[in-house]
């Protein structure tokens, strides 16, 4: 009886071991959302940095060299036109002035003579024609002189603000040395920035702009682009461009930092895409993930062109793919299948 207990649980065992069948674990799909893609025909904006400038801007020199006598204006200083900003010391071209003045008189004193004896056939034709030369050389030196003189003092050309004092009282300084940078006021401002070779060529005159400042935080002022340099600055490898700023009754100061959007008239197609649908980017390239018709996750490498706003402008998607994950492609792996949102 005991040997009949033993095989029956055995034989209950086995058939419990038959029966039992290996349960399935379902994995939940990943969702994710997708969207169309097309192209695109946009001004993609020129991002660069620049400095404000008066629209009139000039450096002042003396005529002549000398010695400075006097600066009575400092760096900031507001200036009415014409008013006095500096002087030379006037010792030596005043007697040059006197010099030339009174070989003026004497040469016009011997043209007289001179002409008085032609008249009375006393001296030959030629006497009177040396007379007459050295008459014309007189003069000319006397007008040399009195316009060194009148250019030994500098005056302001317009009412505006001394930006840079160049030199000091006592130096002394050569013929054309900039001795002040002066700056108009209530005139319009400028934005002097340098433009990439691959950005120059996409930027004409013309081309509208936005520019802000530090100093205005969080307003964005109007401009408009008035020069493009045709050779590279030397310097920094870059393209000189000039804009016009809209002042629009703001304060302003010339060295202003200034960050520069320029939107070209021209337009080129290109297909938008969502930035934070790009995983794995870089400056120029990054990743994209798209859905295969059987909800299969594929990988795409892509160039990033230029990004504008919360948009980046690409390439290298092929072509017969219309849609691409925007959500959810952070938690992608190539080839995983998920669950389409749309």
């Amino acid at each position: 009886m005991k040997s009949f207990t033993i095989i029956f649980i055995v034989l209950v065992l086995v058939s419990g071991c038959r029966n039992s069948q290996p349960k399935e674990v379902s994995v939940p799909l990943t969702p994710v959302k997708v969207i169309k893609i097309a192209p695109e025909d946009i001004s993609i904006p020129v991002h660069t940095s620049g400095i404000l400038l008066s629209s009139d801007q000039m450096k002042l020199s003396f005529k002549t060299g000398g010695i400075v006598a006097s600066i009575p204006v400092r760096e900031g200083d507001k200036v009415k036109k014409g008013q006095v900003i500096a002087r030379l010391n006037l010792s030596e071209i005043n007697a040059q002035a006197g010099l030339a003045a009174n070989g003026y008189e004497k040469a016009l004193r011997d043209y007289n003579r001179a002409k008085n004896l032609y008249s009375d056939s006393v001296a030959t034709l030629e006497q009177f024609q040396n007379a007459t030369t050295a008459l014309d050389v007189a003069k000319s030196n006397l007008e040399i002189a009195r316009f060194n003189l009148s250019h030994s003092t500098i005056t302001a050309p317009d009412n505006g603000v001394i930006l840079k004092q160049l030199a000091r009282e006592n130096e002394l300084v050569s013929a054309g040395y900039p001795v002040l940078f002066f700056g108009a006021s209530g005139k319009s401002w400028r934005v002097k920035s340098g433009l990439a070779d691959r950005e120059v060529v996409k930027i004409n005159p013309g081309d509208s702009a936005s520019v802000t400042f530090d100093a205005w935080p969080g307003v964005k002022f109007r401009a408009r682009v008035d020069l493009i340099g045709e050779m590279a600055n030397q310097a920094t490898g870059t393209y000189d461009a000039e804009l016009t700023l809209d002042n629009e009754g703001y304060r302003f100061a010339t060295g202003f930092i200034a960050s520069v959007d320029i939107y070209p008239s021209k337009k080129d197609s290109y297909l938008l895409v969502p930035v934070g649908a790009i995983i794995e980017a870089d400056v120029h390239s990054g990743y994209l993930f798209t859905v295969s018709d059987s909800s299969v996750a594929r990988k795409i490498r892509i160039s990033i062109i230029a990004v504008t706003g919360n948009r980046a402008g690409i390439s290298g998607i092929p072509g017969n793919i219309s849609e691409i994950v925007t959500e959810g492609a952070a938690y992608l792996r190539d080839g995983e299948k998920v669950r389409v949102i749309r």
